[in-house]
């Protein structure tokens, strides 16, 4: 497993468009996930039920995409089950620790502890993936990190709701994973699934490991189902479950996974404006500032990979 291996008769310019393509549907979903955080706002369902019909319906959608493509051929030619399985329960206990930390730290605080994950792939993935440490990608990696401090460190140290060691500990473990996410994924590359077939994975273990405390949350809350709330659902079911995480998913297979965790960055960098846009929330100056450095350092690796996609390269392995 090499991480950038290029496929055998491929030359620049195809591999080039490949990285270009992984770099648009990175981005892409990011942008379009930046809006989630909001409509979760508005929502008056508990976050848990809303989490289990979005992947419910986001999984129906993707099962019948699955079945009608020859979905079950893909995966027993892929040779990569367990793995893929393994991928489905790591995202379903990454979202799991990402929800306590939000009960337990903050939003502010558990978004920045999640969104770590970049700096621990920069860390992990030349060791994992075997893959060369680059001094480009540590580069952007910081400045990215840094951008996010700027979007984070002022509301976290304003003293607004208490921050528990447990809600920390949580949200470091949910970067962790999400990083761990990303890897395996890449581990992937070469196995030919695509990434709604990954995503449909994600859907089942999080129904899975989520309904239970759906069921109690909701019979113990008395929640009345609304009709915003049905098109809350509907959204995040069929455009961020169904749509995001499959081009998200699909994106990894393209390019380096350092790229990716700071493409991710955009997610919270937008999720702000959004909340402007709809909710009527203002951010701080330090929010546009934070996301022009995250914007920065997201058009370098672009802009660093289509030049490193054209140049002659070998295999590592």
């Amino acid at each position: 497993m090499t991480g950038e291996a290029r496929p055998p008769g491929a030359g620049p310019e195809a591999v080039a468009g490949r990285r270009l393509r992984g770099y648009a549907e990175i981005a892409a979903s990011s942008l379009i996930l930046g809006t989630s955080s909001t409509l979760i706002q508005i929502s008056t369902m508990p976050a848990s039920l809303l989490l289990v019909l979005r992947m419910a319906l986001g999984g129906l959608a993707l099962g019948a995409v699955f079945l009608l493509t020859h979905g079950l051929e893909e995966v027993r030619r892929s040779g990569c089950v367990r793995r893929m399985v393994v991928l489905g329960f790591v995202v379903a206990l990454e979202t799991m620790l990402f929800f306590a930390a939000i009960r337990g730290a903050g939003v502010t605080v558990a978004v920045s502890l999640e969104y770590m994950a970049p700096v621990w792939v920069a860390l992990l993935a030349p060791w994992a993936l075997r893959t060369r440490r680059r001094a480009s990608d540590m580069a952007a990696v910081a400045v990215a990190a840094g951008g996010m401090a700027l979007l984070v460190l002022p509301v976290a140290t304003a003293g607004e709701g208490a921050v528990s060691l447990p809600g920390m500990a949580a949200g470091l473990l949910a970067g962790l994973l999400f990083a761990a996410a990303m890897m395996l994924v890449s581990s992937m590359r070469d196995a030919g699934v695509r990434g709604s077939t990954l995503a449909l994975f994600y859907c089942a273990a999080t129904v899975i490991l989520f309904t239970p405390l759906a069921v109690w949350q909701t019979a113990a809350g008395g929640y009345r189902f609304t009709w915003t709330d049905a098109w809350i659902v509907a959204v995040q079911g069929l455009v961020y479950t169904g749509l995001c995480l499959s081009l998200y998913t699909d994106g990894l297979r393209f390019i380096r996974v350092e790229h990716a965790g700071i493409l991710g960055y955009l997610e919270p960098v937008t999720a702000p404006l959004w909340a402007l846009l709809f909710i009527g929330e203002a951010p701080p100056w330090t929010t546009y500032a934070g996301g022009a450095v995250i914007v920065g350092a997201g058009i370098f690796v672009i802009v660093f990979g289509a030049r490193e996609a054209r140049a002659p390269t070998r295999s590592l392995t």
